[in-house]
């Protein structure tokens, strides 16, 4: 598990979430994802793509995240792979998240905010 600072591309914040997201890692990524925010960019992309399992737990990091990043008005996007949009339709939170599959569409929906 971790969160992985990819750096800005298309002056985006890449973070990539990677490995087990669940209970027994929320904490420290709960605060990496805290220490993202407080870089204060223009716009941020969460990637799930390399996630290979995500529970609620894991799953609620990302509105939070999505929250933080609102509070600061700076964009913000989600990209994952379609086994996880079916995570995000069981969760509830697809249409708040509402995920794109690639960092591409991801930056087209933040520039065109």
């Amino acid at each position: 598990m971790g969160v992985a600072l990819l750096g800005a591309r298309d002056g985006l914040l890449v973070v990539d979430l990677h490995g087990d997201v669940d209970l027994a890692n929320a904490t420290p990524l709960r605060d990496g994802l805290d220490s993202v925010v407080a870089l204060r960019a223009p716009a941020y992309v969460v990637d799930l793509r390399r996630t290979t399992f995500i529970d609620s737990t894991g799953l609620n990091l990302v509105p939070r995240f999505r929250r933080r990043v609102r509070e600061s008005e700076a964009g913000f996007a989600v990209v994952c792979a379609p086994r996880t949009v079916r995570l995000l339709r069981a969760h509830g939170t697809p249409d708040v998240l509402d995920p794109e599959p690639g960092l591409p569409e991801a930056a087209s929906r933040i520039a065109g905010r």
